[in-house]
């Protein structure tokens, strides 16, 4: 590792920089755009308290309807900068440049690494039929894919992809990850394995009007999640080989839902939050970066295993 981070590379800008510092010049470059615009929606702010000051103290304007007017007009530009400040912020040119590049020195390296070369893509189109009606998700508005992964891992072709969606609610939306997995379930009829705090579009997930609940004899396993089934008898075979107490240590720290179809089984991990984006308000660390890269490369091969003893 320390040979490593000691390595340089010439920049753009005609100088030489280790990944790490070549990626915080970045990173404070993209702070101050971000600084600049707080610094606006502070003195707005100033700009809008001054002015009712002198209006309540000094009676200005009284009985005008300008008085009212203007003070609408500033608490709105106020309130507009605040909601722009996230959305500049994420939508400047600096910012692009900077996800880019830190993507492209410890994201795409590792995972290709891991599942051979060409396997990952910074973007990647979704199909949000195939999402909604195969996975039996709720209906979605749309949605956006990034830090999409394709690859074979012990003979199981696969696609993971971090997820946005929106649903509904028009301020409604929920990140996660979704692995869908092709791998012959030997299913006739779509099975569910859904966590106990499992939920999707801000909302807990429920029982399908079509699907019987089934049981396993596991009752610890079934503390922690739900089996859902078309078909009972189908449901209660299944249960009986699931890998109880590798689900369990599997799900600790997200919550997880599986859904098994004949060819594909969608497991969808709740995050809300895209875990390898670039981080802003702290440095980067060549240490952590890799740390979070290996561990969605650890997610995937964990998933699979447990899969393939699954079915």
């Amino acid at each position: 590792m320390s040979e490593q981070k000691k390595e340089m590379f010439l920049a753009d800008d005609g100088r030489k920089y280790t990944k790490e510092q070549y990626l915080n010049k970045l990173r404070r470059g993209v702070l101050l755009r971000e600084n600049v615009w707080l610094v606006c929606c502070i003195l707005s702010f100033i700009a809008t308290f001054t002015y009712l000051f002198f209006i309540y103290k000094f009676g200005l304007l009284a009985g005008s309807p300008w008085k009212y007017i203007n003070i609408i007009l500033l608490l709105l530009l106020t309130s507009f900068n605040i909601y722009l400040l996230p959305i500049v912020l994420r939508k400047n040119t600096r910012y692009t440049e900077y996800s880019a590049k830190f993507k492209q020195m410890y994201v795409k390296p590792l995972l290709e690494d891991a599942f051979g070369s060409g396997s990952y893509t910074k973007e990647e189109k979704v199909s949000i039929k195939e999402i909604t009606e195969f996975s039996m998700l709720k209906k979605a508005r749309s949605a956006r894919a990034n830090d999409c992964v394709k690859g074979n891992y012990d003979g199981v072709p696969f696609i993971r992809y971090d997820l946005t969606m929106k649903y509904e609610n028009k301020s409604g939306k929920t990140d996660c990850v979704l692995i869908v997995a092709q791998i012959d379930t030997n299913l006739k009829e779509e099975l569910q394995l859904i966590h106990e705090d499992f939920g999707i579009g801000k909302a807990d997930y429920k029982q399908p009007d079509d699907y019987c609940k089934v049981l396993s004899p596991d009752k610890d396993f079934d503390k922690k999640f739900f089996i859902y089934a078309k078909n009972q008898r189908e449901g209660e075979k299944f249960a009986r080989k699931l890998p109880y107490r590798k689900l369990i240590s599997f799900s600790k720290k997200m919550p997880v839902a599986a859904f098994f179809d004949r060819g594909k089984v969608y497991l969808v991990v709740g995050r809300g939050k895209d875990v390898m984006e670039a981080p802003i308000y702290r440095a980067v660390k060549e240490g952590r970066c890799i740390k979070e890269a290996e561990a969605e490369v650890d997610l995937i091969k964990n998933w699979i295993s447990i899969l393939k003893e699954c079915v």
